[in-house]
Parts: structure tokens; sequence; C-alpha cells
């Protein structure tokens, strides 16, 4: 097939690669993005982060995401034996409507993005797989793909923009995918029905549970529907070894299963949570998901990762899709640049974004070991009240808050030396002093109430029972 020259090429069309197709796009750049899959297709990372707000409202799906996804008000740590949590809010310190994230179902949202970056003028190809890439020339790049029936497709365009997720199209094949050995961990899932919408879950909060010792791992719970909840285990890929072999001599035919209930009902909290709930979905294993590419392998004269391509981390603090999302906004609007105006213009731009990107993926990698450090603090022991949320970012409990809400790429220097001070031992005894000893703390709601947080969703559920009865 004859080649077809675009601006831009994107290989990928999550959430990284679809908004930065859209923001080009929109920019007036020619734009092809190439995924291999058929939307939709099911994904992790269903909880979003009030820092995607400004992004969603760029790309112009925040109307389309309010009346569709759950509202999502805070988190909620609970201890490993449901003895003690912590609510933090996003209201305490946002105080616009950005308080209210949302919850998603990824295969949905991963769709919609992608239909709006048609809509605004990139072409997209689906069921289009990359084959090879040739970065050789600094004028530009050609990519080679498969299309949906096998034909061989040749694109050339200025830039890449390497977008394919934990695929790491360019990382795997140049050999810069570094495995984050310390986050040596893996993820089982699936969604259920007929959960207790208790403690929290009937107004939207995202509940996270601590696993302690050997397991290394915890517990999401994320309301994503009335009567649909996504339930998540990770786990410390030796502990899983071990079970798995415990697991093999009994002769269990489904290991994965049998561990993720194990696990599940473990957990005091859960246990109670999904007490008379049925699983909705087959399970999904995500296993040895860490890893990084070095910043100076980031982005070159013709191509940029952006969002998993380039790293990920620990879905502990549903970081992935704001960081992916961002990253893209960030790196687009400097190619953007570069092909308008100059390539030292661009590259200024470039280095400028990625600073910005390595800082936030440093700051969020040095907050993920502090939650996993038995002797750091932790989340849901600090406790969270309004008297002592003050105007400044430097207040402790700020910190933690705008950090759960996002802020990982304006502040990262400052909110980085925060977690430094809560690993000097003599700081820690006295911040866990002045937060922890003291009962008014712990707070077991942020006062949204359940018609807020599913809106219509409600009426849609109660028509679909209603027509269930009927028939």
């Amino acid at each position: 097939m004859a080649s077809k020259n675009y601006d831009v090429i994107i290989i990928g069309g999550g959430p990284a690669g679809s908004t930065a197709a859209t923001l080009l796009a929109k920019k007036g750049h020619s734009v092809a993005l190439l995924e291999k899959a058929k939307f939709p297709r099911e994904h992790v990372g269903e909880s979003l982060l009030p820092f995607c707000y400004p992004i969603f409202k760029k790309l112009g799906v925040l109307q389309e995401l309010t009346r569709r996804y759950v509202r999502k008000p805070g988190v909620r740590f609970v201890d490993v034996d449901g003895s003690s949590f912590t609510t933090w809010c996003f209201g305490h310190v946002l105080k616009d409507p950005s308080h209210l994230s949302f919850h998603v179902r990824r295969g949905e949202f991963d769709h919609l993005l992608l239909d709006n970056a048609k809509k605004c003028g990139a072409t997209v190809k689906e069921e289009t797989k990359v084959t090879s890439v040739d970065l050789s020339d600094d004028e530009g790049v050609t990519v080679t793909a498969t299309g949906p029936r096998g034909g061989k497709q040749t694109l050339r365009g200025r830039f890449l923009l390497d977008a394919s997720g934990r695929d790491t199209f360019l990382a795997t094949r140049l050999r810069w995918k570094k495995p984050h050995d310390e986050f040596d961990r893996s993820a089982l899932s699936t969604h259920w029905t007929g959960a207790q919408y208790v403690d929290g879950i009937q107004e939207g909060l995202l509940q996270i549970v601590y696993l302690g010792g050997e397991k290394k791992g915890w517990i999401w719970c994320i309301p994503v529907g009335v009567d649909r909840v996504s339930v998540g285990l990770v786990l410390n890929h030796s502990y899983i070894k071990k079970q798995k072999a415990k697991l093999a001599k009994k002769k269990t035919r489904d290991w994965k299963r049998a561990l993720y209930t194990q696990e599940l009902t473990s957990s005091p909290f859960m246990k109670k949570i999904l007490k008379d709930a049925k699983i909705a979905q087959p399970l999904m294993f995500n296993g040895d998901y860490s890893y990084s590419v070095a910043p100076e392998n980031k982005c070159g004269s013709n191509f940029a990762l952006v969002g998993d391509a380039s790293a990920f981390i620990d879905p502990i603090f549903a970081s992935g899709v704001y960081l992916s999302m961002k990253t893209a906004e960030l790196v687009s609007s400097a190619v953007s640049k570069k092909l308008k105006l100059s390539d030292k213009a661009g590259q200024k731009a470039l280095d400028a974004a990625y600073a910005k990107v390595n800082g936030a993926y440093a700051l969020v990698d040095k907050a993920i070991r502090m939650f996993y450090n038995p002797v750091a603090v932790n989340f849901a022991q600090v406790g969270s009240a309004e008297s002592l949320i003050h105007e400044q970012h430097e207040n402790a409990l700020a910190i933690g808050h705008y950090l759960l809400a996002g802020d990982f790429f304006q502040r990262h220097e400052e909110y980085s030396k925060f977690i430094d001070l809560l690993q000097n031992p003599k700081l820690l005894k006295k911040y866990k002093a002045f937060v922890i000893d003291r009962p008014d703390f712990q707070s077991a709601s942020c006062g949204i109430s359940r018609v807020k947080v599913f809106h219509q969703l409600l009426q849609e559920h109660g028509e679909a029972l209603r027509g269930k009865t009927s028939a």
C-alpha cells in the first residue's frame, strides 16, 4: 500500500494516545493514531484523580463524563485488620467542582476518548498493529503496520509519539525498559454485583485496604456503578509464588481465582462488603507491571514516549491515567511548537515538558515507596480534620490531600521534601503524635449524598431492575 504522510503518528489509543491525538488535531496538525485492538476493550485503572478535570475540559469530554460516571469525593484507607481507617476528602483542599472526580468503566472511558479524537480530526485506525518503526531519518519517521485484514500499511510522519502503554513498543525493541525490582508485584481484579454499599462506598469513596507482612500489598474497592464494584488485589510476587505452590499441592484447578478469593476473605472489611456478592466478569491478571525508561531515552529529535510507554510504577494512588494524560498534554504541546516554530523552540519545550514529567514520576515513585515502607506513615492512620487544613500547601495534611488528588507536576520538589521528612523517625513520631492521637480526625464521610454521587445512574438502574421484573 502506498505511503501516507502525517505531521504526527501515534502508536496506541489509550488515554495518552487519544489525548495527544485530540490536542494535536485541535491545533491543526494531521494525526494518524494506530491502535492494535478493537475498542472497547477491558482495562484496569478505573478510579481517576481530580487533577484530570482541566484536561477533560480541554478535550471537550467533561460534560459527558459528568453525565455517565460515578463521582469520587475522596479516598478511604483501611488498616489490614479493619480496626482503623482514614478518609481523605478532596473537598478539604479543592474548592471547585474538581473535588468530585470520577470512577469509570475503563472500556467505555477509553472508547469515549478515542471517539473524541476522531471527532476532533485525527485519523484513527483500530485493529492496526505497528510492526516496525524507522527512526534513522532525523527529518521524520517511517512506520509499518498490519491492518485488520492483514494488509501492510506504510505511513510517513514528521514526528512519532509512542503511547503504546504496557506494550512499550520502542522501549522493548530498543532495550530501554528496566524493571522496578522493588515493586515486584502482580494484580488480580474483576467486578462484583450484590456488594454492600456501606462504609463510604455508598458515597463513592475509593477504598484501599492494607495487607501486611510478606504480602506487601493491598486491595482496592471501587464503586463503578449503582450495583457494581471493581475489586482488585495487589500482592508481592514472592508471596504469590508461595501461595501458587501451596494451591498446586491441593490440586486447585484455578489457582488465580482461589488466591484472589482467599486474600479477599482474609480481610474483615472486604469479607463484609462481599458477603452476598457475586463475580460479574472474568478475572484479570496483570503481572510484573512496574518498569521505567531512563530520562535520556524518553524523547529524541523525531520521537517521544508518553504514558505507560515510558514508565509504570504501581496503581496504589490511582495515578496512572492522570500521569498518562498530563504527560500527553505537555508533550503534545511541545511537539506542536517543534512542528510550527522550529526544532530549537520545540526541543526547548520538550526539555521543559520532560523536566515536569520526570519530576512527577519521581514524586509518585517516592510516595509509593513510603506507602510500602512498614515503618513510615500509614495512610489509614493519619486522619483528616478540616480544622487542620490551611490555605498554605506547606501544611502537612494539605500536602497529603493534594498528593492524593494528583498535584504531581507543578510542585513535585516541595512535595518530595515533605515525603523525606516523613521518613525521618523523629519527625514522623511528632507527626503521628500530632495527627493520630486525636479521635476527631477519624471521619467516615466526605458528606456527599448518594444521589449526587450516582445521579441519573440510580434512575437507570431502577429502570433496568423494573424491566427484569416485568420480563
